[in-house]
């Protein structure tokens, strides 16, 4: 009798080496993969689509889900009502009037005025179309940045592959227009810094992902960036003031409460959030102590990305360190903000393909392209921060790149 053991043992070894090594990722698989996650998330969305009823999909919800927040508010301020878009009450009685339905759940609106900015003109359309021009025009929004970004126009597929990005579409959220800031301010920083520091500007109506940037802006020396981003936030906040009155800006810090009540008793499921701050809570440990290690948390990583940016090292490494850094440092975080993660797959990508990546780094690039559903996955079965270990791991290794690129400039084999 033959003892297949050996060769059995043989073949495990062989697929050990073959995954280990990161070959396993050829041409052909890069190429054929991400056109299968669009075609996936494509027939998903196809699905909502054709088994929805109204503005409601077949689970009953709204389609677009967090859109209807954004809707509801723009309406408000397209009536000359846009305090009331910070009032629990009045937001959620507009909300079952946009989507016509007195059944679906309270979407919270905790956004700056500046956002109204955006919204009241979308609440000119109807529901579906406001939302199709939405995710529509931030989705190319990101894909050009992403593009621009990367210097490769291959780099768009698996841009709009990224899980995500679906994740993104199905939230009706506003993470591609927060990823397209940010890659192009990235872009033009030194290009045209007008028009960084105006993307940054922004940027500011999602102000928790933005902390470390004016840290960084001022500890490079990027003076005019950091100028110009503070003048396009003054002109927003003023633009926001004249449209929509004080008694807005008001009602916005009124409801800074509700937020923090958001995320500290956990009114939003933790399994869904991907911050530290989010993962020891869904531990068990106490408020105190998830803010505590946050704060320290956060202060590790500003000095780690802090220094990668004043050391000299590849600007793709440097941009690749801050954008992961974001995901880092804020305690509020959902799976779809995850879509700032393709700018630092994007930029370490590029890094890899000039400089000889083998191993290691290519399956900790998969990994992290697969986060954004792998994570809320394991946070629901397992309690601990998956996504967070990874971003650490992931920093980690630009640290270490960064580190290498000061000492020698000769091409760099990870295996």
């Amino acid at each position: 009798m033959n003892d297949d053991r050996p060769r059995e043992a043989g073949s495990l070894i062989a697929f050990y080496s073959l995954i280990v090594s990161g070959k396993w990722l050829n041409r052909n698989r890069f190429e054929v993969y991400p056109r299968l996650f669009i075609a996936v998330s494509a027939a998903a969305i196809l699905f909502i689509i054709f088994t929805s009823s109204g503005n409601l999909d077949w689970s009953g919800k709204p389609i677009g889900t967090d859109f209807c927040s954004f809707y509801a508010a723009g309406s408000l301020a397209l009536q000359g009502n846009a305090a009331d878009a910070y009032d629990p009450k009045l937001l959620y009685l507009k909300e079952k009037e946009v989507i016509n339905s007195s059944e679906i759940g309270y979407f919270t609106f905790t956004y700056p005025p500046m956002f109204l900015l955006i919204l009241a003109p979308l609440a000119y359309f109807p529901y579906l179309a406001s939302l199709g021009l939405w995710l529509g025009a931030t989705l190319a929004f990101y894909a050009l940045m992403i593009r621009k970004i990367s210097g490769y126009r291959q780099a768009i597929i698996p841009a709009l592959a990224f899980p995500a990005v679906f994740l993104t579409i199905g939230h009706g959220q506003n993470a591609f227009l927060t990823t397209g800031l940010l890659a192009g301010a990235l872009y033009y920083l030194d290009r045209k810094p007008d028009v960084a520091g105006i993307m940054l500007g922004l940027l500011t109506f999602k102000p928790h992902l933005g902390i470390i940037i004016p840290i960084v802006l001022i500890a490079t020396g990027h003076w005019r960036v950091f100028v110009v981003a503070t003048v396009t936030t003054l002109a927003l906040a003023a633009a926001s003031l004249a449209f929509f009155g004080l008694e807005t800006w008001q009602a916005f810090f009124a409801s800074n409460a509700l937020a923090f009540e958001v995320l500290d008793k956990g009114l939003l499921p933790y399994h869904k959030m991907q911050s530290l701050f989010a993962n020891i809570r869904l531990m068990g440990a106490s408020v105190s102590i998830a803010y505590t290690l946050q704060i320290i948390y956060a202060f590790l990583v500003i000095c780690i990305v802090t220094w990668i940016w004043v050391k000299p090292a590849d600007r793709l490494l440097k941009n690749a360190a801050l954008a992961t850094s974001i995901l880092m440092i804020t305690p509020f975080l959902l799976d779809y903000d995850l879509t700032i993660l393709s700018v630092a797959i994007a930029c370490l990508a590029v890094y890899g393909s000039e400089h000889g990546f083998r191993g290691i780094p290519i399956n900790l690039l998969v990994i992290a392209w697969l986060s954004s559903i792998l994570f809320r996955l394991l946070n629901a079965s397992i309690p601990f921060p998956w996504a967070q270990l990874m971003l650490c791991v992931l920093l980690a290794k630009i640290y270490l790149l960064a580190r290498e690129s000061r000492q020698n400039n000769s091409e760099y084999d990870l295996s």
